[in-house]
């Protein structure tokens, strides 16, 4: 990847992607959306609930349903849309809704949509199925959904599904689980938790923008819980829909997955590969977090390896504690083992 500073553009290996399978170069993909550009031209025209609901945006909701065996499943331009707008759209004074303390901002935002319409929230501490069974057990509403990552986007861990299943299904509880970097990464056919897990939560948001090598997202769920949202999910019937060429890229890319397994198991062989090389315990997603600790020294080693040809961002406060900044590593089944080996040769010189 050439990287742009302030003076001159270079080259560098690009470990920070969410194109997890490399699909946003795949000759398929790239195809479809020529060919719809070529039969449908680039911008839809309006919402869904006007003029820009088309064949291939229905065409891309099937496959992603029959892909995840939802029901159903609709399409949002994005996964921050995805998220604000379904926990808008479910949220009532008769809905608690428990949310685990590092969610991603999209949902924190959801959240504080959901209160103003009279929801109750609880924040639970992370991955912390006790804590949500207690929020559970005390809520004064009838009705509660449980929300949680997939794979936390920062520590790079999965959530305690079996666990919270269990939870949820003890008190009645929906269990929605955002599963965007999860999908298309984990289980053997890249359908996510469900398929590692062997649970089905009520709601699985997935997005196009990652594995898929897209754009948008995806709310997978029963027909009633679909059809709600598209009637008052407010950035599904306010927003102008995705590009046709988008929703052809999209339903390539689930046909691709459906077709090749050798996708997944490509990328999952390189995070085996980077633990083996690290010396570290193996975790089942992409995202792989480099403890630093300080700010300073976290953006100093990110600054050094984009002077050695690589990208890895820092991550510091907000996105994580104080005096908890990481490098985030994350891997493509487009790497090679010589490009893991050299970056991994490069952080051990940093000490890291």
């Amino acid at each position: 990847m050439q990287q742009a500073g302030d003076h001159c553009v270079r080259e560098a290996i690009l470990f920070s992607s969410s194109n997890y399978l490399g699909l946003a170069e795949h000759p398929d993909i790239a195809n479809a959306a020529k060919e719809a550009i070529d039969e449908y031209g680039v911008g839809s025209g309006g919402s869904r609930l006007t003029t820009g609901s088309g064949k291939l945006h229905l065409e891309a909701e099937a496959a992603v349903a029959s892909f995840t065996g939802y029901p159903d499943a609709v399409l949002f331009a994005s996964g921050y849309q995805a998220n604000i707008s379904t926990l808008q759209a479910l949220a009532s004074p008769e809905l608690t809704i428990v949310s685990d303390a590092r969610n991603h901002a999209s949902i924190i935002d959801g959240c504080r949509l959901a209160k103003a319409n009279g929801a109750t929230v609880v924040v639970t501490p992370h991955r912390d199925v006790e804590a949500v069974d207690k929020a559970l057990s005390s809520r004064t509403t009838e009705y509660a959904l449980v929300v949680t990552d997939g794979l936390f986007s920062m520590d790079g861990v999965l959530a305690p599904l079996p666990d919270l299943y269990k939870v949820t299904d003890n008190h009645g509880a929906w269990l929605m689980v955002d599963d965007a970097h999860a999908f298309g990464t984990i289980g053997t056919t890249g359908r996510g938790l469900p398929e590692h897990f062997g649970i089905r939560p009520d709601i699985q948001l997935i997005t196009a923008s990652k594995a898929l090598g897209a754009e948008g997202a995806f709310v997978a769920a029963s027909e009633p819980v679909a059809q709600l949202l598209r009637q008052q999910a407010r950035s599904f019937v306010f927003s102008t829909s995705p590009t046709p060429a988008n929703c052809a890229a999209i339903t390539a890319g689930v046909n691709l997955l459906g077709t090749n397994p050798n996708l997944v198991g490509g990328l999952q062989d390189n995070i085996s590969y980077w633990h083996q090389r690290r010396g570290t315990l193996k975790r089942e997603g992409p995202i792989i977090p480099v403890r630093v600790g300080d700010e300073s020294v976290a953006m100093e080693a990110s600054a050094a390896l984009l002077e050695r040809g690589f990208i890895v961002p820092a991550i510091r406060w907000p996105t994580v504690s104080r005096g908890a900044a990481i490098l985030r590593v994350t891997l493509m089944a487009t790497h090679t083992k010589t490009q893991i080996d050299a970056l991994c040769n490069e952080l051990e010189s940093l000490h890291l």
